[in-house]
């Protein structure tokens, strides 16, 4: 038994409703209905199931982030983010979890700094999470919000 991949599924569903259904849709209302269903199949194709290389890349962007606030912090205060980088996963999902459980534990003791202290570990998990939001942002597909809007 070969089993389709979630991708191909949605994308022959999307493919389907836009070919096959959309010309018989006779009304604007049910268009736009339509459309947001297809807008809604689409960005959810790649968050279906957890892509390894998403969280690869969120996890290395973390990692690194991380080290840096390691780097910057006073000893006595980089110790508790230290340990929270050790014994990471190795699978892509769970060591992403595991890095942003990390975060957490590297902007409560940022938090316990003076602000002067703490700059550039602020710094490094800033850029991260910028990053991050782009990463996310990126597997968004573009709105069919015109479509929608029309019926």
């Amino acid at each position: 038994m070969t089993l389709v991949p979630v991708e191909a599924l949605i994308d022959g569903v999307v493919r389907t409703l836009t070919e096959a259904v959309l010309p018989d849709v006779g009304t604007r209302f049910a268009r736009g209905q339509l459309y947001a269903a297809v807008d809604v199949l689409r960005n959810l194709r790649d968050r279906v199931e957890v892509k390894a290389e998403l969280s690869e890349a969120e996890a290395t962007s973390a990692a690194a982030a991380l080290e840096r606030v390691v780097a910057t912090l006073p000893a006595d205060s980089a110790s508790g983010v230290a340990q929270a980088l050790g014994g990471l996963p190795a699978a892509p999902a769970e060591r992403a979890a595991a890095l942003r459980a990390a975060l957490v534990v590297a902007l409560e003791v940022i938090d316990a700094l003076p602000p002067d202290v703490g700059e550039g570990a602020r710094a490094a998990i800033a850029e991260h999470l910028a990053g991050q939001a782009v990463r996310d942002l990126m597997v968004l597909k573009a709105s069919l919000l015109t479509e929608i809007s029309k019926g």
